[in-house]
């Protein structure tokens, strides 16, 4: 019989410590910060649900003390629930589950109902799988903001983490992508999503929940292999966790690393924008000249040494050009890597163009004062004697 006390559960237990290393604030409590959990009914967001909620009763009591008639002293813990409506009466039964949870938790619940996309789960394309994200994601953020929420909690474990980083490992994505799911993101300039459980095992959760009595959710969809994801939950990691055991660590380790790779370069790209280049109202200026410039100002000890200047090493010029399109407000999502990759190599080699040892230097920069073009986007390209300028069309 499962204990009645989820103190009693030392799986359970093993979770509660687990969120209360990842979830607190700059002033080591969770609940006094406003917070919204999406949750789905599956048990990893089940779990998440019940350990916040008792992460919440625990410092409130702790505050309050003993006398019940005082105010709780805590910030709103609301759960979001977002029903697409995919799977007729199983999304139904979905959305009473939860709302079952909430009312034994007594939690406030907002539901979003997307009756519009009801549609067999066996005819979702992949581009539908993102139109769905982007539906949960704005209505989270649309939540949040009606109930003050600073943070927006989901249920992303360390299983979840290794599935996305062979995801994007298997379509070739660049280095962003290798460095996996971020414990925390921006969904807004006030809103913050956190994922606690990302080091958190799947079937750490599921025994958690089984040792307190907690039912959840099962989505049949989750079966159907045709889903590449599904795929590699289902098959491909299992299939490798047969020969290395330790392998979600292990690409756990590898994620971890290649962040702080990522973050190493993007204070690069940092320094590279705001040397090189000016960004105003909806326009990037390149200054090709200043990069020439800066790069050759020492060109004979570079070519004894046979050296490079970091700031002509094209992944840092990548991410700079990244994170100026993210100031500007520009779209990313048609940009591909074939694509940043040609911006690069046209700035770098702009620089190089008018480099006082480059020959026919000046010839050069004639013929590339007519160029132009255009990116994905929108966004048009026009390089010049000294400079290249990007543009929002």
């Amino acid at each position: 019989m499962p204990p009645t006390n989820p103190n009693e559960s030392s799986t359970w237990q093993s979770l509660r410590d687990a969120i209360r290393l990842t979830w607190p604030n700059r002033h080591g409590r969770s609940s006094d910060v406003a917070t919204l959990i999406g949750c789905s009914g599956g048990a990893d967001s089940v779990a998440l649900v019940r350990l916040l909620a008792e992460q919440w009763a625990e410092e409130s009591r702790a505050i309050s003390g003993s006398d019940e008639a005082r105010p709780i002293p805590t910030a709103p813990l609301v759960v979001a629930h977002c029903n697409h409506g995919l799977r007729g009466e199983e999304s139904d039964a979905d959305e009473a589950f939860v709302h079952a949870l909430c009312d034994q938790l007594q939690l406030p619940l907002v539901v979003h109902r997307v009756r519009e996309q009801a549609r067999s789960a066996a005819t979702i394309q992949v581009s539908d799988e993102q139109t769905l994200r982007q539906i949960r994601r704005e209505f989270f953020v649309r939540t949040a903001k009606l109930h003050g929420c600073r943070y927006v909690g989901i249920a992303h474990s360390a299983d979840d983490q290794a599935e996305t980083m062979l995801h994007h490992f298997i379509r070739g994505t660049g280095p962003l992508g290798l460095a996996g799911i971020a414990e925390s993101s921006d969904l807004n300039a006030d809103i913050v999503l956190r994922r606690p459980l990302l080091q958190v095992r799947r079937e750490s959760l599921r025994a958690g929940l089984r040792e307190i009595g907690q039912p959840w959710r099962e989505d049949a969809s989750n079966q159907l292999t045709h889903y590449t994801r599904n795929w590699i939950r289902g098959d491909v990691l299992p299939l490798v966790e047969s020969r290395y055991p330790n392998v979600v660590e292990a690409i756990h380790r590898a994620g971890t690393l290649q962040r702080e790779t990522n973050e190493m370069v993007r204070r690069m790209a940092d320094q590279w924008l705001e040397r090189y280049s000016e960004l105003d109202d909806n326009r990037w200026t390149v200054h090709t000249e200043r990069l020439s410039r800066s790069t050759n100002s020492d060109f004979s000890t570079a070519q004894s040494t046979n050296s490079v200047h970091w700031a002509t090493e094209r992944p840092i010029i990548v991410a700079a050009s990244q994170l100026a399109w993210d100031r500007l407000g520009w779209p990313r999502g048609s940009m591909t890597m074939d694509h940043w990759q040609r911006l690069s190599m046209l700035i770098h080699a702009d620089s190089q163009s008018i480099s006082p040892a480059a020959d026919s230097s000046a010839g050069q920069a004639d013929d590339a004062a007519d160029h132009g073009g255009h990116l994905p986007g929108g966004i048009s390209l026009c390089v010049q004697a000294d400079r290249l300028v990007l543009r929002s069309e």
